[in-house]
């Protein structure tokens, strides 16, 4: 491939990724002018209408999109074989930052990271725990790590490392007293504890076999943190929809019980994402594998 088509090709991708002329070029370290010339050189030399550009954004055309598509995979392979034949050994070293969800970093990843710190001792982890939503790109962090259902952005790499549901939960006592729902619609009837995280946190979507049940609750307490219902589920309060990792040692010491145990949630995932699929440094590559080994090995896969 000549060099002006190389350049041309990942002028392109840039924009594309971007949707800016003017972030391509600081990604690129190139003028903006440079690559206008780089784009509008690849689609005269195509001729094909690439992007649509207006004074406010740029978007892919329909011939754009899948010429990215293909171009991006293209421009990995280059950037893989290049990482691939540098010292590996030498690039697992520095720091590592990455962002998790409290509960999900407390309960699945934080048990794991020593192991991981002892088997790559030049390392270092910055490993921050918030239920903020983390902009990897422009805040600089490595990788998320992510559970649930994901939103849709182009410039992240998304790799599913376990599935997941979220579970109904409750302590003997709050049974003995309320009684224990027979039918998700009697749900309604309870103190339900929500988990706000999501756009209708108070809807739980649940499911058994074929059958779905959607049920509108209330009750006396919403938190953002799993750990806050949990312990209010411990102390009798009501019962909860939480993720089946965050009960799990509850239930097998038995502090817990399974309200409704043939339904749960529809099936989600557990998620590493990290910026864009070129130039993946070996660190998050070695921290992402790590985890994803140590999850099938605690799921029995």
């Amino acid at each position: 491939m000549a060099l002006d088509r190389f350049e041309q090709l990942s002028a392109f991708v840039e924009v594309a990724r971007w949707q800016s002329f003017a972030r391509a070029a600081q990604q690129l370290e190139r003028h903006t002018s440079a690559v206008s010339r780089a784009v509008a050189a690849l689609e005269n030399r195509l001729g094909v209408r690439l992007l649509q550009r207006t004074t406010r954004r740029v978007t892919l055309s329909d011939a754009g999109r899948e010429y990215f598509r293909r171009c991006e995979m293209l421009l990995a392979e280059f950037d893989g074989a290049d990482a691939e034949v540098r010292d590996h050994a030498a690039s697992l070293r520095g720091n590592l930052r990455v962002s998790a969800a409290t509960g999900a970093g407390q309960t699945l990843f934080a048990p794991i990271v020593p192991e991981f710190l002892a088997a790559y001792p030049l390392l270092t982890l910055d490993l921050r725990l918030s239920n903020r939503y983390v902009d990897l790109v422009e805040e600089g962090y490595d990788l998320a790590l992510r559970v649930g259902t994901l939103a849709a952005d182009s410039r992240l790499v998304v790799r599913r490392l376990a599935p997941t549901r979220r579970v109904l939960l409750s302590s003997a006592a709050y049974l003995e007293r309320r009684g224990n729902p027979r039918t998700p619609q009697q749900l309604r009837e309870h103190a339900c504890l929500v988990l706000d995280i999501g756009t209708r946190p108070q809807r739980w979507l649940l499911e058994r076999a074929r059958t779905r049940a959607a049920v509108d609750v209330a009750g006396p307490l919403r938190s953002n943190n799993a750990f806050v219902l949990l312990d209010a589920c411990r102390r009798g309060l009501g019962i909860s929809l939480l993720p089946a990792t965050v009960a799990e040692a509850d239930l097998r010491r038995h502090e817990l019980r399974r309200v409704l145990p043939g339904w749960a949630n529809e099936e989600q995932g557990i998620y590493a994402v990290y910026p864009s699929a070129r130039f993946i440094p070996a660190k998050v590559r070695a921290f992402v594998d790590f985890i994803a080994v140590r999850l099938r090995a605690e799921a029995g896969g």
